[in-house]
């Protein structure tokens, strides 16, 4: 049955391939400097690299926008990013895949009675809004570099075509190297936990991780998007907004590669907080953006006549239909497989106000004397108690997440042989291994009691006030890793699995 639900990852994974080349080398192709075949080639090879190779990707934020919690919810969610893709692919407009998904997600939030963290979708759209700009920019300063560059040099027009080729296809692939690494973990992601897939022994050479298995075929479906569809969307970003010549193309394509892995590596995140130095917010970045801000840049560099806005007026409607689509079209489906089919869409969790849960609450330095109407109630939706509990006056609206976050309760038992089984062991360090088979077989009743009994132990602990941002990034790995053991760990009891 895991097979099955799989196939809503694996039809999203095939509409980000859709949009996959016309995105990397649709100015390439416009330009007659790179055929459709090589560019597919190409794309599919790099993407393929990139989702196996580095496939987490910036997934962090969203998880915290909205996570996901049952495997029918999942295939769900992912079935309407991808139906928005689709419908959109098939009018000819390049769509973002990140976008579509973020509208997905919201959707589950809205239909599950889940508190929406602002402060996630401001940094997610803020990002995507900076990287539109960035890319348009330095697509801008690029153009006028190159022109001084050629204006300058005595190469003959020959030899300047063959730069200008390869220089197109070693851009092209690192830009697709990148968009694998950035956005695969978008097809695949929600289905990590959950994957059904064991170790597997190749050859006697070398061993392939359950995870790994799953971007390998969230990869397939991305390769078999880009030969089946993406053939339809190459000339609409490459030709049809701005003509471009294969030099601009070549300021594109970099503009593109250099905005996307600025907000993809994490090497490169580490590096700048190492040193003090501002840095980028990992965030899964939409390359049509990215493209369509780069075309943007040079039309501008050029005085900004001959620019279609029709056809850059339809793309840009799609950035707001595809989020709003897929919002609406993922809480109708949600709604349908819930009471029509009958599937488990989320894990129905309860919250708690009892003595344990309002201690803790204490702990943490809120007023507990503000809860007396809930004291003693308990919720099965997040909104109901938000909407209760804000219109008291009493605290602030991160202060009642994280009462709600506190209360809510999700039963677990510690045990490392499936983070074994799924790969994931590799995850941790070595102390951070051992301190978890200590706790072998412990159950807890609630995420603070688990997080709270683990950051006793150094490999787990967490700066309470972090002064800097490598105590702030530091504190937010050991986060994900409990992100991570809360969704392996999770065992409901048997009348939860109705």
């Amino acid at each position: 049955m895991i097979f099955f639900y799989l196939l809503s990852g694996l039809f999203l994974g095939w509409s980000l391939g859709a949009n996959a080349t016309g995105n990397v080398f649709g100015a390439a192709i416009a330009t007659r400097m790179i055929r459709f075949r090589t560019a597919a080639l190409i794309v599919s090879i790099f993407i393929f690299l990139g989702a196996v190779l580095e496939g987490s990707g910036p997934v962090g934020t969203l998880g915290r926008l909205g996570s996901v919690d049952a495997l029918g919810g999942a295939f769900t969610v992912a079935l309407a990013a991808a139906l928005s893709i689709y419908v959109i692919v098939r009018m000819g407009i390049p769509v973002s895949t990140s976008q579509t998904v973020v509208g997905a997600i919201i959707g589950w939030n809205f239909f599950t009675g889940k508190v929406m963290d602002y402060q996630s979708l401001i940094t997610v759209f803020g990002s995507w809004i900076f990287a539109f700009i960035l890319a348009a920019l330095i697509a801008f300063v690029l153009f006028f570099i190159f022109r001084s560059m050629l204006n300058r040099s005595k190469i003959h027009l020959l030899e300047q075509d063959f730069l200008t080729r390869n220089a197109l296809v070693i851009v092209g692939a690192f830009a697709a190297f990148s968009l694998g690494a950035n956005n695969i973990a978008n097809v695949v992601g929600v289905f990590v936990p959950v994957t059904p897939f064991k170790p597997l022994n190749v050859g006697g050479l070398f061993i392939l991780e359950p995870v790994t298995q799953l971007y390998i075929i969230g990869a397939i479906s991305v390769v078999v998007g880009v030969y089946t569809y993406s053939h339809r969307l190459v000339y609409t970003v490459g030709k049809d907004i701005f003509q471009l010549s294969p030099i601009t193309a070549l300021a594109v394509l970099l503009a593109q590669a250099i905005v996307l892995f600025l907000f993809a590596s994490r090497g490169l995140h580490n590096f700048l907080l190492a040193r003090g130095l501002p840095t980028f917010p990992l965030v899964s970045i939409s390359f049509t953006h990215l493209t369509v801000g780069a075309v943007m840049g040079i039309a501008l560099a050029k005085g900004g006549k001959n620019v279609n806005y029709h056809v850059l007026g339809r793309i840009s409607i799609s950035w707001i239909a595809a989020p709003v689509m897929a919002c609406l079209l993922s809480f109708v489906l949600l709604f349908v497989m819930q009471n029509v089919f009958e599937l488990k869409v989320h894990e129905g969790l309860k919250y708690v106000f009892n003595r344990r849960t309002l201690a803790e609450i204490d702990r943490n330095g809120y007023d507990i004397n503000a809860l007396a109407t809930v004291n003693g109630r308990t919720f099965d939706r997040e909104q109901i108690i938000f909407n209760e509990l804000s219109s008291q006056g009493s605290y602030e609206r991160d202060e009642l997440i994280d009462i709600i976050r506190i209360t809510q309760v999700y039963p677990m038992e510690v045990d490392t042989k499936l983070l074994t089984a799924k790969g994931l062991h590799k995850s941790f360090s070595r102390d951070q291994w051992k301190c978890l088979q200590d706790l072998e077989e412990r159950k807890f009743r609630h995420k603070w009691q688990l997080k709270a009994t683990l950051i006793q132990n150094e490999a787990w602990h967490l700066y309470e006030s972090p002064a800097n941002e490598q105590q702030k990034n530091h504190n937010r790995g050991i986060q994900s890793k409990l992100e991570l053991l809360y969704r392996s760990f999770y065992k409901p009891k048997e009348k939860e699995h109705r």
